[in-house]
């Protein structure tokens, strides 16, 4: 069935994502995972199936590293849950996510370094023991 006419057609985004997960199991572990665009060399996170710099399908999943510098946080206050915080990490490559951080290993701040934490399916970012033992160390 065609439009009516004088109907204006949106044009609809193309999906660029394979799934929501970005968990993924390697080799090496459970790690975030990454795309990377086998024609502009472009690392993104998720599994996609364009590149969003070139829209190369070119692509190939990998695992993202598993430490990365906390850009930004904030701290939500979520009624009986209590504090949630959640911030920007970057990665190599000039990948950055959006991730729960977790305060217990050590307080947070902007610029320290960050380590991916798993369990289960759960997964989020919290301070190195490196970076924990650098801020006592300069207290």
């Amino acid at each position: 069935m065609s439009a009516p006419t004088g109907t204006i057609t949106i044009p609809q985004p193309v999906p660029d994502l394979e799934s929501d997960g970005l968990l993924g199991d390697f080799p090496e572990g459970p790690r975030l995972v990454g795309t990377q665009c086998d024609d502009c060399g472009r690392t993104m996170i998720g599994t996609r199936i364009v590149c969003s710099a070139c829209v190369s399908t070119d692509v190939t999943r990998v695992p993202l590293p598993t430490t990365g510098i906390l850009y930004t946080f904030t701290r939500l206050h979520v009624g009986a849950e209590g504090v949630r915080p959640l911030g920007y990490v970057d990665f190599e490559g000039d990948v950055r996510t959006l991730t729960d951080l977790r305060e217990d290993a050590g307080p947070l701040e902007p610029g320290i370094r960050v380590e991916l934490c798993v369990d289960g399916e759960d997964w989020w970012f919290a301070a190195t023991p490196a970076e924990t033992e650098a801020k006592e160390t300069d207290s």
